[in-house]
């Protein structure tokens, strides 16, 4: 978990302005070691107390074309199961990518199967 900017001010003023132990600050602050040492080393290297921005995660299996294509499969077979649209992509990938990107571009599930399949029915 990213500390907030007033604590990691407090930490690094505790230990180069009051010149506390670090196993002090670990214990006033109720911090990890770990993240003592990371702020730390992170504040003499860059100057500063924000914490590092986020890597990105891992670029999705498809890109522009793919969700085109995946776009007008959709239009002409609106009943599609995930499988099929992978299927259709010719994607190595899991259900689980197609799901997120489906939910990306705006799609989403069906009714349930568990739902009546029209107002009529009693569940």
């Amino acid at each position: 978990m990213a500390y907030s900017k007033d604590l990691r001010k407090r930490i690094i003023e505790a230990i180069k302005v009051e010149k506390l132990k670090k196993s002090e600050v670990i214990r006033i602050y109720k911090i990890s070691k770990t993240g003592l040492d990371y702020l730390i080393s992170h504040y003499d290297e860059t100057g500063s107390l924000n914490p590092k921005p986020h890597g990105g995660g891992r670029p999705s299996k498809f890109n522009a074309e793919d969700i085109e294509r995946i776009k007008e499969f959709i239009k002409n077979n609106s009943d599609a199961t995930l499988e099929e649209i992978l299927e259709h992509t010719g994607k190595e990938a899991s259900l689980t990518s197609v799901f997120r990107t489906l939910k990306k571009i705006g799609f989403r599930l069906k009714k349930s199967h568990y739902s009546p399949a029209n107002k009529k029915e009693k569940t």
